[in-house]
């Protein structure tokens, strides 16, 4: 996937995708709706962000894939989506975001551990998971959604 990232190429394997979900311990859910849809076509088919970044992180920094850094920034556009949902005056969601931004950007200042002591990469993931879940009506438009961005070239720099 080289510099353009999760837009898959249309090179990928056409075989179908769901032994390796199951190998990578996939929820029943979503190998059942993946079938016999091969990986581009489940990438193009997905509604569930979720399930997207979940794949990208299993299959991170190896060939064909993301890198871990790609995916925090994948996940960190998701998660600021939900920021609207996060009361006013709160802070630390986006000062996670900000931050696991930041190391995945190559920031000299911004160490791994820094990260991790602001829970960056989880409360983005978290924050993610809460926008699609937050009002049961917005839930399966807010996943589309954040699919839709995670199909944009530009959310993986």
């Amino acid at each position: 996937m080289a510099h353009e990232t999760l837009t898959l190429t249309r090179d990928c394997p056409r075989v179908p995708v769901a032994p390796l979900l199951r190998h990578l311990g996939a929820c029943v859910d979503a190998i059942q709706w993946v079938g016999d849809r091969d990986l581009l076509a489940a990438w193009q088919d997905c509604e569930r962000a979720d399930w997207m970044l979940w794949l990208a992180g299993k299959m991170c920094d190896q060939s064909g894939w993301p890198t871990r850094r790609q995916v925090v920034l994948a996940t960190c556009a998701c998660a600021e989506r939900a920021l609207i949902y996060v009361p006013l005056g709160e802070e630390r969601p986006r000062l996670a975001i900000e931050t696991a931004r930041r190391w995945a950007r190559g920031d000299v200042n911004v160490t791994l551990a820094r990260v991790r002591a602001a829970d960056a990469a989880d409360a983005a993931y978290a924050y993610a998971a809460y926008a699609a879940y937050a009002a049961a009506a917005a839930r399966k438009a807010a996943l589309r959604e954040m699919a839709d961005l995670l199909r944009q070239p530009q959310t993986w720099r």
